[in-house]
């Protein structure tokens, strides 16, 4: 097969690439399929049909013809760019913007030199204002395309769209691109913008502002600021502004203490006291900390514990057992993290009734799945405890799945109470009731009980 017909399909038409070709009205409901055809010759004959037509609503889909695998077709998409451009209206050309300049990043064609020229066609076309509110717009997309054209173009007051772009609320990349062209701008404009940016709400824009405003030329209050800062929910922003004011001579430990004594001070600042507080690692501070530990509100009790953990690691212990004692989610979840993850140690046997009261099954589990046999007989336990066919039968199905899956990997040997319970008939049969179907599993169950010695005084009869 001829190479050209692989590429463009069989030619319909003869029609030479560089005329404009008339379009029937029973054409135009169909230009849009056209535009996706797979043969590059009517992809070519569609683009030639959107120019004749002057169907701007048809853009965004020339826009794709503009990178098309077929040379003649992107040579055809661009002349019919330039002839759609000046049809288009503001808003529509706004859209269209992040989708043309996306070309630099393809490799498939040079585009530099078409894509000068858009850009200079494109400024014929919008005004400044239409750009500043392009980057002020909640497509994320269009306002980086705008500002990239009023900097790239050295276009209106840089203080201006710099200003915007730092107060988006939903693009941290374009705050972080404004960040950086703050350097550029004068000195007793960098300040303003610098102050702009801390009220931003990425944390690491607020972070990086504030970094450069204890590094820039007077100007500003910087303990005003530093104070104001040692609320900030970023933690990079609080250790700053603590560092800002330890080279000042004042210590921050004051300012969250007396935060943490005022009896008006609200939930988020003594959250935000607490854990900051913890930061600073002073063991006098431990008293004060405890006392929250009591508190009636379990966002306060979790900063309380998270604090008291930083000051003092040692009290791991303690810590997770006070902190498992906490009906409050948020507790549940700290004291699991610390013996999981911090290596903190709470008796099975304190948690065993603890979280049975509660009817905590799942994190009971989780607990007992630490130790092969401590798991196994607490499977056995909850089975016997509750009837078959309620929800948590279904649930110490999959356990007990888990648990001959998993059995083999640790060879450890049942204590003497662990052995007392599993050798009773009553639990064994508990364990093989969850698994309906006296299949392998069975007989996995069968052999490790066995081989332990775990075998109830009359045989099971399945």
């Amino acid at each position: 097969m001829n190479i050209f017909k692989m590429l463009f399909g069989a030619k319909t038409a003869t029609v030479p690439a560089n005329q404009l070709l008339p379009g029937a009205p029973h054409d135009q409901s169909s230009l849009e399929g056209e535009l996706c055809h797979y043969s590059g010759y009517e992809r070519q004959a569609a683009l030639e049909r959107c120019a004749a037509l002057d169907r701007t609503d048809l853009l965004p889909l020339v826009v794709v013809r503009l990178n098309d695998w077929v040379p003649a077709v992107r040579h055809a998409a661009r002349a019919t760019m330039q002839r759609l451009l000046p049809l288009t209206p503001a808003p529509q050309l706004l859209q269209i913007l992040p989708k043309v300049l996306r070309l630099r990043e393809m490799s498939r064609s040079d585009h530099a030199d078409w894509l000068q020229h858009f850009e200079d066609s494109i400024l014929e076309l919008l005004n400044v204002q239409d750009l500043l509110d392009g980057v002020c717009g909640k497509n994320v997309h269009v306002a980086r395309s705008c500002f990239y054209m009023l900097h790239q173009h050295g276009l209106g007051d840089p203080a201006q769209y710099i200003g915007m772009a730092l107060a988006t609320r939903g693009d941290t990349v374009l705050a972080t691109q404004a960040l950086r062209l703050c350097a550029s701008t004068a000195p007793e404009v960098q300040t303003a913008l610098y102050l702009k940016a801390m009220s931003s709400p990425f944390g690491r824009i607020r972070t990086s502002a504030l970094l450069s405003l204890t590094q820039a030329p007077g100007g500003q209050d910087m303990r005003t600021l530093a104070q104001a800062s040692l609320l900030d929910a970023q933690a990079s922003v609080r250790y700053l502004a603590v560092a800002c004011l330890q080279t000042m001579g004042e210590e921050a430990r004051i300012s969250y203490r007396a935060i943490l004594t005022s009896p008006g001070s609200s939930t988020q600042a003594t959250r935000v006291s607490l854990l900051s507080l913890g930061s600073l690692r002073k063991p006098e501070d431990l008293e004060l900390i405890h006392t929250f530990t009591q508190s009636k509100l379990p966002s306060v009790r979790l900063a309380a514990y998270t604090a008291w953990f930083k000051v003092a690691p040692s009290d791991k212990d303690a810590i997770a057992l006070q902190a498992a004692g906490d009906a409050a989610p948020g507790m549940q979840k700290l004291a699991w993290k610390m013996v999981s993850h911090q290596g903190a140690f709470i008796p099975f046997a304190t948690l065993h009734p603890l979280l049975e009261a509660r009817g905590d099954h799942d994190l009971l589990l989780r607990y007992a799945s630490a130790n092969k046999w401590q798991w196994l007989s607490t499977i056995a336990h909850l089975a016997m405890a509750h009837a078959p066919h309620r929800p948590s039968h279904t649930r110490l199905h999959h356990e007990l799945l888990r648990w001959i899956r998993d059995s083999h990997r640790d060879t450890a040997k049942p204590d003497g109470q662990q052995h007392d319970l599993l050798s009773q008939e009553c639990a064994q049969a508990a364990l093989f009731a969850l698994l309906t179907v006296h299949d392998e599993h069975s007989r996995l169950l069968t052999l490790e009980l066995t081989h332990h010695q775990l075998t109830p005084a009359r045989t099971l009869q399945h």
